[in-house]
Parts: C-alpha cells; sequence; structure tokens
C-alpha cells in the first residue's frame, strides 16, 4: 500500500497494483525535462481512472482581471495544470499502447484496461487550501472550459476538490508516509 505526501496533504493508502505514480517514474525522466504530469495516476472505485494533480491553493477566478501580475498567474496556473492534464493523458495511453520499453512502474489494474469503452477518465485537482463547496466551482468552470476538446474527445470528467472532500472520497488519508 502507497501513501503520497504532496501539497501538504497524504494520498493513500493506495494498492499497488490500481496506482503509477507517473511523477517519479522512469518512464517519466526518460522523456525528458519540458513535460508536465500531474502527481499520480490511480485506478478508483471500479472502471475510473484518475488523473490526481494536488495545489495548496488556487488563484481566485473572481480576483482574475485585478491587476496585469494576477491575470499573469492566473493564466500560468490554469494553463500549467491544463497542460499536465493532457500529457499524463498521452503518457498514460501511451504507455498501456507498449510504446515504451518497460512499463512495470505502472499497476497491473491499470495496465490491463483492454476495454477503454467502459472506463470512465476523471481529472482531478485536489487544492487543499480551498475555500468551501461553493469556491471551488470557479476553478472548476475555468478547467472545463479549458479542457474542453479533451472533455469532448475522451470523455474526460473534470472535478475540483478541496482537502475535506478529498477526504471523503477516500483519496487522502490521515496516515504518515
Amino acid at each position: 500500500m502507497s501513501v503520497i505526501p504532496e501539497s501538504g496533504m497524504n494520498f493513500g493508502k493506495y494498492d499497488e497494483k490500481d496506482l503509477f505514480h507517473i511523477e517519479t517514474s522512469e518512464i517519466y525522466k526518460k522523456l525528458g525535462d519540458g513535460i508536465p504530469t500531474v502527481e499520480f495516476i490511480l485506478k478508483y472505485n471500479g472502471n475510473n481512472i484518475v488523473f490526481l494533480e494536488a495545489k495548496k491553493s488556487c488563484p481566485n477566478v473572481a480576483n482574475r482581471y485585478e491587476s496585469k501580475e494576477k491575470e499573469l498567474k492566473f493564466e500560468e496556473y490554469y494553463g500549467s495544470i491544463t497542460e499536465k492534464f493532457i500529457s499524463s493523458l498521452q503518457i498514460y495511453l501511451a504507455a498501456i499502447m507498449n510504446r515504451y520499453q518497460d512499463t512495470s512502474e505502472i499497476g497491473d489494474n491499470l495496465r490491463s484496461v483492454s476495454n477503454m469503452k467502459d472506463v470512465k477518465l476523471k481529472f482531478i485537482l485536489v487544492v487543499k487550501n480551498a475555500e468551501d463547496i461553493t469556491w471551488l466551482a470557479g476553478p472548476l468552470a475555468e478547467l472545463r472550459a479549458r479542457l474542453l476538446k479533451v472533455r469532448k474527445i475522451w470523455g474526460v470528467e473534470v472535478v475540483v476538490l478541496n482537502e475535506e472532500l478529498a477526504g471523503e472520497y477516500n483519496l487522502t488519508c490521515g496516515c504518515m508516509k
């Protein structure tokens, strides 16, 4: 069972068969610099494959245009997360299509997906210090808009959670690594 500490939260405990810790993988390292990824990919709750990105904070959509600096940081933040989700999906799909020499780092249950038609893909952003549920609607709307093409092509669901909600979905744990 694995626990993944990230952005001040502990994610897990996950069975290795359901996990691809993409951010620390040899597959990722061999691709070289310039390809951002999410923290990890998880076979979750039956036929869900979750691409999880964790952050300590998130810019407020309502304050986006208050200054040039805030607008720039907003664009950097959401551009980066969007790129991480898309790159991670591509790396995962390339891996299960045997485009890489060694895919042993990918858990058996993620590697052996034979029928993608039955799989639900989910991009999940967990923001540790996010306010209440209503506040999460802004980042969710922003990511859904930026990921529209990928959502249409792959049927990806986009979810934004705070630490409390992530715990309710058993994505985080109060455990230590």
